[in-house]
């Protein structure tokens, strides 16, 4: 212990306790004088986000074509097979369409007639 180095005995500065609260108290109030940047930047946060959500919604919905659009309500259960053709100028055509996109092309009752029985 003896070859440890003495120390003066620490002493405030002369006023030092009597100053503090007022020092306290400037540093408290300068750190009051911008609230209004919190709100900005929760502002500035939201707005970004809706545009965000708004341009990637804009752009799903401009990249389906009058087809396709068609498919989802149908692949949906919203519309049936009665309610599109209902909506179609020519059911009959579409009708046909689909019976020759389905069918084999012999057609539906092709038979053999070299091995019919």
């Amino acid at each position: 212990m003896e070859q440890l180095p003495k120390f003066k005995e620490f002493k405030a500065p002369e006023g030092y306790f009597e100053q503090l609260p007022d020092r306290i108290l400037e540093k408290a109030s300068a750190k009051k004088s911008n609230p209004w940047i919190k709100y900005a930047a929760a502002a500035a946060l939201v707005l970004s986000f809706g545009w965000w959500q708004w341009s990637s919604v804009s752009n799903q919905n401009e990249q389906l074509s009058l087809e396709e659009e068609a498919i989802l309500y149908i692949e949906s259960n919203q519309w049936t097979a009665e309610d599109v053709l209902s909506m179609a100028e020519d059911p009959n055509s579409i009708l046909d369409q689909i019976i020759e996109e389905e069918l084999p092309e012999e057609g539906l009752f092709y038979i053999e007639e070299e091995n019919w029985f």
